[in-house]
């Protein structure tokens, strides 16, 4: 599982100043999918889907975007279950 696409989103789109620049978390993705060269976006992509098929239950996707990753959003303090904003990750980039 490739994690360095999933970390340079999440520590260069998702840094602790990310709500400052969208009104809405998965707006973040959109500006990345535009901006970022089309192989850098798919590698995230097959890397989110990757984790979302090994079966992984909430508590690790958590831990794989949080810890691992080190994003400052989290979803679930919007509600959102992190098996949720994977899916959601992966259609903002499809």
């Amino acid at each position: 599982m490739k994690a360095d696409s999933m970390r340079y989103l999440a520590q260069a789109y998702f840094h602790q100043d990310y709500d400052l620049e969208a009104e809405e978390p998965i707006q973040i993705l959109t500006e990345f999918r535009e901006v970022e060269p089309p192989e850098t976006v798919e590698e995230l992509r097959a890397s989110l889907e990757q984790i979302v098929a090994s079966g992984m239950g909430e508590d690790g996707l958590a831990e794989v975007w949080l810890e691992t990753a080190g994003a400052s959003y989290d979803p679930r303090q919007d509600g959102i279950a992190m098996s949720l904003w994977f899916h959601q990750m992966i259609d903002a980039l499809t």
